[in-house]
């Protein structure tokens, strides 16, 4: 059923209630393609109350353009300002106003990471299709009982024009928007919260893919087609993560390439998503804790929407992905790791196994076509171990590789929590 949203869906929601307020999590999320620049900013709250002692005021900035190093600021506010009836938010020198609604004023200051150089953004957002409530009612979406999350698209597409200045360069943004908004009462490093976006305003084309991975999986789709909403239920949608890439800095994979099919029987959506850029946002939490890794993504959208009276509508455009995963101590590395133009024969199919030999324990990687893989403790893993999730100090992992034609091998490895990160190679 489809539920309406208005502005005040999409204001602050927080409120006391005594019942699980330290799992309490809300961020509003935008992005922006313009020419070569590429924008995303979240403001986040994560703890109000400091119950954790880890509470969260930030705003995050990640800009990527064309052949250059992405930029990624952050900044730790002291407090914030919400109001509950409409869009109006304060974090420090950043914010949100829904003064001039329909359309959205977006600001913010914070500093380079790396540089400690401003970054500053003067946006408007207006929108060109209508609001989607991805998850009108609270869903279960962790490993803790009574956990929930609300996720409200409010701007599935829309056209953003402003400013964006980093260090000294000044950049004109005047191009496509979206604008979504997640809430609830849950552990933030928790969940698996994938999703993707792609519009074309001046088509009244959009679409958005959401994909919550906890106890549960759970995947909502939302397509506008020349302005008119079609709808696609959980058991017409299929989400697959076809390929992947290892990623140097967290030592963690992610997928590089997606494959979307929803059919409702009057339409039939093909979709293939191919990551262009990937930029690693690690949150981090205190050992034995996993870590969060968020992987934010540019991308390109190619796909057809057809109907069943044979008309057909085809994209291809630049959009966002993101792909979330944990991090506590990974086990990564290659099968055949060579440059041998037999690599990717020998890798078809391949499948990876890790077994903590005191435990018994397996888990399954998710190798890339290049024979990448990465293995590591999740949340539920944590919460069956808080002192040693998956492995301990010492204990020996065997890892096994097969491929579809049968060639297998292993090899095993001693485990070093006072490693960052350990490595092992297998050749088939």
């Amino acid at each position: 059923m489809a539920v309406e949203a208005s502005i005040k869906d999409d204001a602050y929601h927080y409120m006391h209630s005594g019942i699980d307020d330290q799992l309490y999590n809300e961020w509003w999320n935008f992005n922006a393609v313009s020419n070569d620049t590429n924008l995303r900013v979240t403001y986040l709250l994560s703890d109000p109350e400091n119950l954790t002692g880890m509470r969260k005021f930030q705003v995050m900035a990640v800009i990527v353009q064309d052949d250059k190093a992405p930029v990624i600021g952050i900044h730790q506010g002291r407090g914030i300002g919400g109001d509950r009836n409409s869009l109006n938010l304060d974090i420090d020198q950043s914010g949100i106003s829904s003064q001039e609604e329909p359309s959205l004023k977006v600001w913010g200051a914070v500093d380079d990471i790396v540089a400690s150089t401003p970054i500053r953004w003067d946006l408007e957002y207006q929108p060109a299709v209508a609001p989607w409530f991805g998850i009108p009612v609270q869903m279960h979406i962790g490993h803790s009982k009574g956990d929930w999350m609300k996720w409200l698209v409010y701007m599935p597409s829309a056209n953003v024009t402003g400013t964006v200045t980093v260090a000294n360069r000044t950049f004109d943004i005047s191009g496509v928007g979206y604008h979504d908004h997640n809430w609830g009462r849950f552990v933030f490093n928790d969940p698996k919260w994938n999703f993707a976006q792609v519009s074309k305003p001046q088509d009244g084309f959009s679409l958005v893919v959401g994909d919550a991975w906890g106890e549960q999986r759970n995947t909502a789709l939302s397509l506008t087609s020349a302005g008119k909403p079609i709808k696609f239920t959980k058991k017409q949608i299929a989400l697959n993560y076809t390929d992947y890439a290892l990623d140097p800095q967290t030592s963690r994979t992610y997928p590089v390439a997606y494959k979307v099919t929803a059919d409702n029987g009057e339409y039939l959506l093909k979709l293939n998503i191919t990551v262009r850029k990937n930029v690693p946002l690690l949150v981090e939490y205190p050992s034995p804790m996993p870590s969060y890794v968020i992987f934010s993504q540019i991308s390109d959208f190619q796909g057809t929407l057809k109907s069943k009276t044979g008309a057909e509508y085809g994209f291809d455009e630049i959009g966002f992905s993101e792909y979330t995963t944990h991090r506590l101590h990974p086990i990564f590395g290659r099968v055949n790791n060579s440059e041998g133009k037999d690599v990717g024969i020998s890798n078809a199919g391949l499948a990876i196994v890790a077994t903590n030999e005191r435990t018994g324990q397996t888990k399954k990687a998710d190798p890339s076509s290049q024979g990448w893989f990465s293995i590591d403790a999740s949340y539920a893993d944590y919460l069956a171990n808080s002192s040693a999730p998956w492995v301990a100090d010492g204990d020996r992992v065997r890892l096994s590789a097969r491929n579809a034609i049968g060639k297998e091998n292993r090899t095993e490895i001693l485990i070093n929590l006072t490693a960052d990160h350990q490595e092992a190679d297998i050749n088939l």
